[in-house]
């Protein structure tokens, strides 16, 4: 991942004041950008939210996670 993406992908959570879910709190679908890291529903129009690092076993990955398009902030029932 590029340092300018990496930038990119952390201004949508900043800009809406949002800190980045735990890892270790998310579901294998939000972990794989099939559900919202917010909200837990199925994404359909999806835009990224930011990364985050996590460990499984002794191997560490940055993930993306994803949010819904337009932005429906978490637990809203909108989008």
């Amino acid at each position: 991942m590029t340092g300018d993406r990496s930038v990119a992908q952390q201004s949508l959570a900043a800009a809406h004041g949002i800190e980045m879910p735990d890892a270790d709190a998310l579901t294998g679908p939000q972990l794989e950008g099939w559900d919202r890291a917010l909200c837990g529903r199925r994404l359909i129009a999806d835009q990224l939210l930011g990364t985050v690092a996590w460990t499984c076993g002794s191997r560490t990955r940055e993930v993306e996670l994803w949010v819904c398009r337009p932005f429906c902030g978490e637990g809203s029932d909108s989008a």
